[in-house]
């Protein structure tokens, strides 16, 4: 380009999140110019400034189609430091204005809270004063509204109304962002509902096209309709699809003005697992809506209900003549709450209580999910649910009691889907509303307390009475329970039954205050940190994606690796790089007691680490390239950091640059890939690789063998598989997004299956592994079977009866050959394949190389039975002795406490 013939003029407007936003032109040309951008001569950032700008048509900079937002580097930026563009091609500098990199620039982020009609109500925080600054709220990424703030406060809460044309029924995505700057601040889905009259007056409207869906429970009805009808289509239901559609129809229509009670039938068991108490006095519409909900919600859980009547003057003194199979405690006097509850559970013959207020709509799983918390850990006493509010707000995600003995409902009136509330978490103590106790507990710590008859703080109590007892409270929030809250006995603390919840407040005060006295001040901010119990310290989780175990190894590793940490004591929070929420395997992570955070709650990493590295005591990293764009922010915190390679990527890009001769172009690259993953090495504090052999290479690098650590693989205990003679054909498995085991696969099916079928056509090959590509379909034949994505490792590893890994390259440890030696299903290897398992040729597994090798070995132990008998066994003992959840729990307390992190579990 030819300096004299431009005019190069620009402007940078803002930096946030990582991208700086400007504008960038060439006076004498409507063409869109290329710019790189410069940081104390350090390129940090390039593109195209190609976007309209209005602003700069007006004011006849060409046509206005030069405006940018692009990402750079932030870690190559440095304190009160100036940048500067230039044009790409020339490296000509543009005229700009002084933009200046400074010291404490502010990071924003914003909670999108409720909808309630046509406000939007969110917030705004800062780790500065907000000061003025103006909003763009956005839908679906267009713009719909701004918004001015003006605050010195570092958070802010504030509305806007958002316009007519977006109420239209549907799920949107609104987001808050700060107007010029491209990041987004946060957001969450609502759906947009264009009819905002109260649904008593809409109730009669029912039956008629659009009306049914419109309550915030439309679509978890929907859920459970479809539930029951595929287990009644399966033959397996309880429940008549009769007693299914009427009790429906219960539900749209609302319990408000109920006066007619069509009759509908409970399922009954013989012996069911969960006694479900539900009291009431009158208000009968209530407790009918809610046991039908009750019967709607799917669940696999058998259960009874019991109706606590404390001697009701309306329908429910006749509740069992309009709902068959219903069981009820009906007191021989007025006995009110506490004492009704723990007279009702006398009749209940379940293993477990729960009880269930009658004002309240549950949904699918609920019973489910509250169950399964105590099956996974027996030192669970008590677990509550997830309770919303009407309008489909959070009302309560388990409670805290404060130092001064004050309760909170922990998430009061946020988003229900903010990560920060979706995790099974030790509390305080559960609302009574929907909480599930074993019967055994219940028995133990002696029911509710009596002296805080009639009602209020008695499920306060119990929590405290079940962790005295030495047992566990733990909100579940994948179990959902909506609460018309202040329907059984109003909100006038001054007024009926509702004014003992002021008295009975200082009889749990006095009992109690040893338990809470050091449970911290009150206040939003402490609540973030003190919502956690039993916590010690607070480890941050970084990877790529989120793990799917059953797609791949790696994924496998990242799941017992995160349950370990969690037994040592640390919550653990994880962030997947790409900020998306993967579905079940992300609701798996929650359920596990991880706390996950995701888009569009965070809008970046670096959204995540301003707002919440501060609060960890340590950050754990899988993969060198993840690493390395983070470290920088992460220690200048002065974090510490536990890298976890994953495998040694340069050791297997060179080991494949090396396979059939030298390629030097692969060669090249990771010679490159060396430089980059050893200096994320050389910059963390501990360093986890799956084998000794890596260990060495690294090692050898670094020269410091203090930070590196061997990392334990957990292998689970399996079922016994069938007979040697009950088995059938050769079996591989591997994610075939790996290379190495594509290069696997097509080492099988091109050289050693050619000569196999040629000795021995009686043997097939499968091959099972999630994301195949299409092009190996090719390679199915009379002897090779290309099987795919396996639903389940039991038909991988019980079905067949030898496991072949022939891998030529690759680093790490093979989970596909520890999960086979933990089924006992004996192995051919190959070195590289063997390398991390322990596994040695002759005692435990057959090696092999060439493929003539490889025919020879399959065969022998194909027949030899004695010999797989005895593989088989060794590699059991082997599993048992090295790769043990006990044995993983000690190997990473050591690993933590190199880095000064000490656990007493």
């Amino acid at each position: 380009m030819d300096a004299s013939s431009t005019k190069l003029v620009g402007g940078i407007d803002a930096l946030s999140g990582g991208i700086l936003s400007g504008w960038a032109a060439d006076l004498n040309s409507e063409k869109s110019i290329s710019i790189a951008i410069y940081c104390n001569n350090k390129l940090v950032g390039s593109g195209v400034a190609e976007t309209l700008r209005p602003d700069l048509k007006q004011a006849n900079i060409n046509a206005g189609l030069h405006g940018f937002k692009l990402e750079i580097d932030t870690t190559a930026l440095e304190d009160n430091s100036t940048l500067e563009l230039r044009e790409l091609e020339s490296d000509i500098p543009l005229e700009t204005n002084e933009f200046e990199v400074g010291i404490l620039a502010p990071s924003f982020w914003a909670e999108a809270q409720s909808v309630n009609g046509n406000q939007f109500l969110f917030s705004v925080s800062s780790n500065a004063p907000i000061q003025e600054k103006t909003l763009e709220i956005s839908c679906d990424g267009e713009v719909v509204c701004e918004h001015t703030i003006n605050s010195q406060n570092k958070s802010v809460q504030d509305h806007v109304w958002l316009p007519a044309k977006v109420l239209d029924n549907q799920n949107h995505l609104l987001e808050i962002s700060i107007k010029g700057v491209a990041r987004k601040l946060g957001g969450a889905y609502f759906t947009l509902k264009p009819v905002l009259t109260p649904w008593m007056y809409l109730k009669d409207s029912h039956k008629k096209p659009g009306f049914m869906s419109l309550p915030k429970q439309a679509d978890r009805r929907y859920e459970a309709l479809h539930y029951q009808l595929e287990s009644s289509v399966k033959g397996n239901s309880p429940i008549d699809m009769k007693s299914i559609v009427t009790a429906h129809g219960i539900l749209v229509e609302g319990y408000e003005d109920r006066k007619k009670f069509p009759a509908f039938s409970l399922p009954k068991f013989d012996k069911p697992k969960v006694s479900i108490i539900v009291p009431a006095y009158n208000k009968f519409e209530l407790t009918y809506h809610c046991i039908a909900s009750v019967l709607l919600a799917y669940n696999k859980t058998s259960y009874e209900v019991i109706l606590a009547d404390d001697c009701s003057t309306d329908e429910t003194s006749e509740a069992e003549s309009i709902i068959e199979n219903l069981v009820v405690s009906r007191n021989p006097e007025n006995l009110r709450f506490l004492r009704s509850c723990n007279r009702a559970t006398e009749l209940a013959t379940g293993d477990y209580i729960i009880f269930l207020n009658n004002d309240t709509e549950v949904s699918s799983f609920w019973i489910d999910e509250l169950i399964e918390k105590h099956k996974e850990d027996e030192t669970i006493g008590l677990t509550g649910s997830k309770l919303l509010n009407l309008d489909g707000s959070m009302q309560e995600a388990g409670g805290i009691v404060w130092g001064n003995g004050q309760p909170w409902n922990v998430g009061r009136d946020a988003n229900p889907l903010q990560p920060e509330f979706n995790y099974a978490r030790e509390v305080d103590y559960v609302s009574g509303a929907a909480m599930c106790i074993s019967k055994s507990v219940w028995e133990e710590v002696g029911h509710f307390s009596e002296e805080l008859v009639p009602c209020y703080y008695e499920d306060t109590d119990l929590a405290f009475k079940v962790r005295d007892a030495g047992y566990k409270t733990v909100y579940v929030p994948t179990s959902e329970v909506v609460h018309f809250e202040g329907q059984s006995h109003g909100t006038d603390v001054t007024k009926g039954l509702k004014r003992y919840q002021v008295v009975n407040e200082k009889t749990f005060r006095n009992k109690w205050f040893k338990a809470f006295k050091h449970n911290g001040k009150a206040s939003l901010e402490n609540l973030k940190i003190e919502k956690d119990r039993n916590i010690d310290q607070r480890i941050l989780v970084i990877d790529y994606a989120s793990p799917q175990p059953n797609k791949d190894a790696g994924s496998y590793a990242a799941i017992q690796e995160i349950k370990l940490m969690l037994s040592l004591g640390f919550k653990v929070t994880f962030v997947p790089e790409n900020l998306a929420h993967f579905g079940k395997y992300t609701t798996a992570l929650q359920k596990m007691g991880v706390e996950v955070l995701y888009a569009p709650f965070y809008t970046s990493m670096d959204d995540v680490l301003a707002r919440r590295l501060d609060e960890m005591d340590a950050v754990y990293i899988t993969r060198y390239y993840v690493a390395e764009a983070y470290l920088q922010t992460i220690k200048a915190k002065g974090k510490k950091v536990i890298f976890n390679n994953a495998d040694l990527h340069f050791l297997r890009e060179v080991r494949a640059a090396l396979q059939n001769g030298k390629d030097n172009g692969k060669l090249t690259d990771a010679l490159e890939t060396r430089v980059r993953e050893l200096r994320v090495c050389n910059s963390v504090d501990a360093i986890l690789t799956y084998n000794a052999t890596e260990h060495a290479v690294i090692t050898s690098h670094i020269l410091d063998a203090e930070k590196l650590h061997i990392t334990p693989w957990v292998l689970e205990e399996k079922q016994p598989g069938p007979s040697f003679d009950e088995r059938e054909g050769i079996v591989f498995l591997g994610g075939f997004n790996h290379t190495p085991n594509v290069e696997c696969v097509e080492f099988l099916a091109k050289d050693i299956m050619p000569l196999l079928a040629k000795q021995r056509p009686d043997i097939t090959l499968y091959v099972y592994g999630s994301n195949m590509p299409d092009g190996m379909k090719e390679f199915e034949c009379d002897n090779i079977k290309m099987v795919g994505f396996a639903e389940h490792l039991d038909d991988v590893f019980h079905n067949h009866r030898v496991f072949v890994a022939p891998l030529l390259s690759g680093a790490g440890i093979k989970g596909k050959v520890l999960e086979s030696m933990a089924y006992g299903l004996p192995t051919v290897l190959t070195d590289v394949a063997a390398e991390g398992t322990g596994l040695t040729h002759g005692i435990s597994t057959l090696i092999a190389e060439k493929a003539d090798s490889w025919v020879d070995a399959i065969i022998q132990l194909y027949d030899d039975q004695k010999l797989w008998q005895k593989f088989s066994e060794n590699q059991k003992t082997m599993v048992e002795s090295n790769f043990s959840f006990e044995g993983g729990k000690a190997e990473f307390k050591e690993i933590f406490a190199s880095v000064g992190l000490f656990t007493t579990r």
